[in-house]
Parts: C-alpha cells; structure tokens; sequence
C-alpha cells in the first residue's frame, strides 16, 4: 500500500537544507537519527525526475536494518531550488547533481557513506565516487546507469544516441511557456501507467499508485527542465572511470529491463574491479518496486557485509 504523500513525488518531508555555491537550495532529511551520527549511513540518489518515489519500499528497509538513510532532492527537483542560472545546463547536469550531493554529505557531518542510486542515480554515484574516492564504503547500483542510458536502449545500440540526440534538438525548439503547457499537457493527460506497462518498461507488478506520484511529481515540472536534464542525462559519460573505482559494488538488475537492460549490468561489472551481480527475475526498470522483497534482500546482504548496521540502534 502506497504511503500517503505530502506533495506530489514526496513521501518524506526534506526537513533540512543547504545552500550551493551557485545558490540552490537543496532539501534533505535522513531517516532515522535515533542512533545519532554513528549509524551509518546509506545516501539515496534517484533518478531522472524522481523525488522519492522509487525509494517507498527501501527507505524504511534500510532505517529498519540500522541504516542512517539519507534521502534529498536534486537541484529543481520537488522541495529544492534552481541555482541562480535558472536552467543554464552549466547548472544542470550529472555532475552537478554529484556535488549537491556532496553538499549534503558535508551538511550532514558524513564521513563514510555507502551510495545506493536507482537508474540515472547510478551516473550521480560514479560522479559522487570520483570525487571522494576515500569517503565511499560502498555502493549499490539498483537498474542503474553509469552513462547515458540512450546507448543501451531498448537493445536498439548504435542506432539509439543519434535517434535520442535528434529528438533533444527538436524538443529545445518548444519555447516557453509553449514547451511547458504541451508538457504539462501530455503528463496529465497521457494513460502513462498503461503505456508503461505496453512499452515493458514497468511491468504489471509495478504498484500503480505508486508509479501515479512519480507522474503527478513530473507534471508539475517545467518543460524546459525536463528537456535540460534529459540533456545532462544523456551527454554524461564517465569516460574509463569504473576501472578506477575499487569500492564493493552490487549491480541489481532486472531481467527484463529495456531501459537499463542487463547488458548494461554486464558492461558495469566487466568493468568495475569489485562489483557483483544480481540479476531478478521477471522484473522490469521498476524493480526496486515489482520485487521489493528480494531487491532489498540482495542491498541490505551487501551492505551488512561492507559497512554493517546494528538493527537494534
């Protein structure tokens, strides 16, 4: 059953903030500090246009198993704001995404963290982990991408990135706020569940409602956000950068995935140094959601061995 909601997307309230360089407030909380600092903590990092949707089910698996949960929402996105640019893409890209993050961290008075990121929060966690290498235990991929996922997409190779690279550039030509009422428009009004369900990038057991705070929270964003971060998603590469990360990785993937399909998976972990991989059978890019159970089985088994909890905290 879905929990209730505080505003579109948002199951949590982002009861702390901190201010970038560049001037965006970001929102934050962490769940939960009955422990204090000393728990340790795991730092959630979502993807494209999500707030706290996919993270229904594991937040509180985590909180529950000992975990100081860190949950935020990136620059733009629900509870935080813009930088001063507005929607300059030097503002919004994966990179920038990676240091609000460690702003938060900082903010936070976090040391060591394990970083969980679901599909485009996969490209914030290796950007997270090129950047203070030392400070990671460990980390999660859970239907994740390293670099633009437009590569992988749909089995459709080579063919992909110039098709979706198009497809940016006729977006870019929607000026607002014509842009954000088509928008707008198509969120709304668009059967997305069923459509999901028909493309097989969610499956049946994707919960519906859940899946609707996910698309009520993208509606209300403006159309000239969405075709920038769309943008930053899709011309982020990391280059060679998972050769360098020694950090334990666990690659969670579903074996019916079109959005970040196994060969994804398989890639990420030829080329990470210490990665494993699970694969879950049945399931679609809402894993995390279609099998709650044994995803957050597989996370919490990885993270008790590399930077164990006490439940009992």
């Amino acid at each position: 059953m879905a929990r209730p909601q505080l505003s579109p997307g948002v199951y949590w309230p982002k009861d702390r903030s901190t201010t970038t360089a560049d001037g965006a407030t970001i929102r934050w909380t962490t769940l939960s500090d009955r422990g204090g600092n000393d728990r340790p903590t795991v730092a959630l990092l979502s993807g494209f246009l999500c707030a706290d949707t996919w993270w229904h089910d594991m937040a509180p698996a985590l909180s529950d198993a000992g975990y100081r949960v860190l949950l935020l929402h990136y620059r733009g996105i629900a509870t935080s704001g813009l930088p001063r640019t507005g929607l300059d893409p030097r503002g919004l890209s994966v990179e920038r995404f990676a240091e609000d993050v460690l702003d938060v961290l900082h903010a936070a008075g976090v040391a060591e963290v394990s970083l969980v990121g679901h599909s485009m929060g996969g490209q914030v966690m290796v950007e997270v982990a090129r950047r203070i290498p030392g400070r990671i235990r460990s980390m999660v991929g859970v239907t994740a991408a390293d670099r633009s996922p437009f590569r992988d997409l749909y089995g459709a190779g080579w063919l992909a990135h110039p098709l979706v690279s198009t497809v940016l550039r006729g977006l870019r030509l929607l000026r607002e706020p014509m842009g954000t009422a088509v928008y707008r428009t198509v969120w709304r009004t668009l059967p997305f569940v069923p459509l999901a369900r028909a493309s097989t990038a969610f499956g049946p057991l994707t919960p519906a409602d859940v899946l609707r705070s996910y698309t009520d929270h993208a509606a209300q964003l403006s159309g000239a956000y969405f075709t920038s971060v769309l943008h930053a998603m899709h011309r982020h590469d990391p280059g060679d950068l998972l050769r360098a990360l020694h950090q334990p990785t666990l690659l969670v993937s579903g074996s019916h995935d079109p959005f970040t399909p196994l060969a994804t998976a398989e890639r990420m972990a030829d080329h990470l140094p210490a990665a494993d991989l699970v694969v879950i059978p049945e399931t679609t890019h809402g894993a995390i959601l279609e099998a709650s159970t044994e995803v957050n089985r597989a996370v919490l088994r990885h993270l008790q061995h590399h930077h164990p909890a006490d439940p009992r905290s």
